[in-house]
């Protein structure tokens, strides 16, 4: 888990921290790089959604963490996904999942059980919502296994769900280079300790703000990130909405703005399509130098800016890598600026 570069300032590796790290887009992201075998391993919830915004409303469509990360990450990579569904599993939805670079030999269906169910209600300040209901179905009792070969992935996310299983599921793999955990507020209000552990064992901790401040017990999204660090992971994502993202690392701190868009449809799941598109353009690059992450984090928020234009993850369906490179570039140049001397 430890192996690899610690994420260091930004003029490591012969970094300009100005200019190479500070740019997005700076140089050309490599798909791949040496032998490096591409696969990111995606553990988490695969649910059925009833969805309501001030601009309409979705019941019965596909939703859950590690299908939007999966998804967001089979736009840079190879992508293993490991969940569990019950019997009641639309056919349609593991047709839309099954695409060339998704491997849902981990998707299993629990006969008897129910699928886990989710509802929610945003109004126009889409960064927060009113969840409706909550039903764990087959997530309540489901013991998460690895199919076999699968235990030799170097990248792994562990999409929002028990920490406890999170734990397992990271115990499982044995030649993990890099895993990232996620997590949401019921966990930590009923599971403090049980996510504690489980971030003092991952590389990477990704956590929106308000879950950011009350886990470090400050307003300051900085001295957040800081206590997060503190328990021993290599850097710590604060995902801030529409307003972007922030990592921090042993010596560096970089904050991204949001991709400005004047139509959002549903933000459900923009945050796990920012982690699967971090981690997989990052399994993809082989390298976790500051350059690598800091454009890593521009792809993440990249594809969240897509994910937030339809209901669910209507549009990373039928979202393309070409599209993902032209916002990239805008992004660049809306971020880029230059001192006159």
């Amino acid at each position: 888990m430890r192996a690899g570069p610690r994420c260091c300032r930004g003029d490591a590796s012969g970094v300009h921290p100005s200019r190479d790290a500070g740019t997005p887009g700076a140089d050309p992201a490599p798909l791949a790089r040496g032998a490096h075998p591409m696969t990111v391993l995606v553990a988490g919830w695969v649910a059925i959604d009833e969805i309501e915004t001030p601009f309409g409303k979705a019941a019965g469509q596909l939703g859950g963490s590690a299908t939007c990360a999966a998804l967001a990450a089979s736009l840079f990579t190879d992508v293993r996904l490991l969940a569990a569904v019950g019997d009641d599993f639309p056919e349609e939805f593991r047709t839309l999942l099954d695409r060339e670079r998704l491997d849902l030999a981990g998707l299993e269906t629990v006969r008897g059980a129910q699928t886990s169910r989710w509802g929610a209600r945003y109004g126009y300040d889409m960064n927060s919502r009113e969840t409706l209901y909550t039903v764990l179905g087959v997530n309540a009792n489901w013991t998460p296994r690895l199919p076999a070969g699968w235990e030799g992935s170097e990248t792994v996310f562990l999409a929002a769900g028990a920490p406890s299983l999170q734990r397992r599921v990271a115990e499982q793999v044995t030649g993990k280079r890099l895993v990232m955990a996620d997590t949401i507020q019921f966990f930590i209000d009923n599971a403090r300790d049980e996510l504690l552990a489980t971030f003092r064992g991952v590389d990477f901790v990704s956590i929106n703000e308000s879950e950011a401040r009350q886990l470090a017990e400050t307003p300051s999204i900085a001295r957040a990130a800081r206590t997060l660090l503190s328990l021993g992971p290599r850097g710590v994502v604060v995902k801030l909405g529409e307003y972007g993202a922030a990592f921090a690392s042993d010596g560096d701190y970089f904050v991204l703005p949001g991709y400005p868009l004047e139509e959002v449809i549903d933000p459900t799941g923009a945050g796990d399509a920012f982690a699967g598109a971090f981690l997989g353009f990052l399994d993809a690059a082989g390298e976790l130098t500051p350059s690598a992450i800091r454009r890593a984090i521009v792809y993440g928020s990249t594809v969240a800016s897509f994910q937030v234009e339809g209901f669910g993850p209507s549009r990373l369906l039928r979202l393309t890598r070409a599209e993902v490179e032209e916002r990239y570039r805008a992004f660049r140049q809306l971020t880029h600026f230059e001192v006159a001397e």
